[in-house]
């Protein structure tokens, strides 16, 4: 392969992987609706969390302590509880992807009967994510004299995530354990047919998201202040100041003698924008299941994929949405 071939992908190009990816992912969604059930799950969850977050800000800083206090707890505990909720949802969709590519349409019940025979992996799989998630967190909060260690923790927490896409299709389609999925990889590895050697190791959509969601941020919180600023109120519980006062600024040119600011259409207009954050997130986690069960299945069982869609999937696979040069196209990085 060429060094345009192996580059990583930058980040336009990540954003059309992810639009492209998803556009696919909808075709195979036609064959099984069921699939898209557990993003919605997992899109509900996030909301109530997000919701839950933003209730208690807005509460405590109105001086509604119990309600605030509630609704902090209820958020926490979500937010403990969300790494089981989601890799029992992305497991029941890796299954049903599957059973998609063989022609079966499988129900939601049938996911979560397959999913329960697996509860010692999906816990297992759910505490990685959370010692991992808290160790960085620790780094990150340690400062700059742990910057070494915040890297180490940053390439550790990147190799998992690629662990993990192949640890799930491996854990719910062959019920192997942690420990033997991991020491698969390298079989898996060997077993990639050529075509599909440099996308093997590829972080799709990767910082898609937050690509996508920062110019709504910046939007929403210049709409929030927009909005504050109308109604500033120095008598509101909300009120956080005139930044004009005691500057030389006030009441020159367009400047008026007095801003008052409140913060409540900010902190509304924040909470909009993460709930569409959550929500695209996790269709973005839901693409990344569907596309490396679909790999996994084309590696381990390609016998087992149904014949009229064989062709379409090792397009899809290597990412060929505007190309059909495998080299010309964005070019992912080898594992």
């Amino acid at each position: 392969m060429t060094d345009r071939a192996l580059r990583q992908p930058d980040t336009r190009e990540r954003v059309q992987q992810l639009g492209y990816l998803l556009k696919n992912t909808l075709s195979l969604v036609g064959r099984d609706p069921g699939i898209l059930r557990p993003w919605v799950r997992m899109s509900l969850y996030a909301v109530v969390m997000t919701s839950l977050f933003f209730i208690s800000v807005i509460a405590l800083w109105g001086g509604s302590g119990s309600i605030g206090s509630l609704a902090l707890l209820l958020c926490l505990v979500l937010f403990v509880y969300k790494h089981f909720y989601y890799t029992r949802q992305e497991l029941r969709q890796s299954w049903l992807v599957s059973g998609a590519l063989q022609g079966q349409q499988r129900t939601a019940a049938e996911a979560g009967a397959r999913v329960k025979t697996l509860k010692g992996s999906a816990r297992g799989i759910a505490l990685i994510d959370i010692l991992l998630g808290g160790m960085l967190s620790w780094a990150l909060r340690s400062g700059p004299g742990n910057a070494l260690m915040t890297l180490l923790l940053k390439g550790v927490g990147e190799a998992w995530d690629l662990v993990n896409h192949y640890l799930l299709p491996s854990v719910v389609i062959d019920g192997h354990g942690i420990r033997d999925s991991v020491s698969r990889m390298p079989r898996l590895k060997e077993s990639v047919p050529e075509t599909l050697v440099g996308v093997f190791g590829i972080d799709i959509a990767a910082k898609a998201v937050g690509t996508i969601m920062f110019p709504v941020y910046a939007l929403m919180v210049i709409l929030g202040l927009i909005v504050g600023i109308w109604m500033g109120d120095p008598q509101s519980a909300y009120y956080i100041g005139n930044p004009l006062e005691g500057t030389s600024l006030a009441g020159s040119g367009p400047l008026p003698e007095s801003l008052h600011i409140t913060v409540l259409p900010i902190l509304i207009a924040l909470w909009m924008a993460k709930l569409a954050g959550v929500v695209l997130e996790r269709m973005a986690g839901s693409v990344k299941v569907v596309y490396f069960s679909i790999f996994y299945m084309r590696i381990t069982h390609p016998d087992d994929i149904v014949d009229d869609i064989r062709d379409e999937l090792e397009a899809y696979l290597r990412l060929e949405a505007r190309n059909p040069d495998p080299v010309a196209s964005p070019g992912p990085r080898q594992a």
